[in-house]
């Protein structure tokens, strides 16, 4: 975390799909009311997984440090 923006939410491969990344989340949700993060468009899990968590897309953008397509998302507490 950096204030709003969400750097990263890392899960080990063996360890994914078992509500560790959904935890982390929560506990980001839980001391802000706005977040923001990219994700590469290329990772559809990814981008599935913070859609269930409440994100939407705002627009699409390159990640110049690696030439690779990328989405910024938000999430707002309701």
């Amino acid at each position: 975390m950096n204030d709003e923006y969400v750097e990263g939410i890392f899960v080990s491969g063996e360890m994914q799909s078992q509500g560790i990344g959904k935890i982390l989340l929560n506990y980001a949700k839980d001391k802000r009311n706005k977040l923001y993060l990219n994700v590469y468009q290329k990772n559809a899990r990814a981008i599935s997984f913070y859609k269930r968590e409440g994100f939407e897309i705002q627009h699409s953008g390159l990640d110049e440090a690696t030439g690779e397509k990328d989405y910024v998302m938000t999430w707002q507490h309701k």
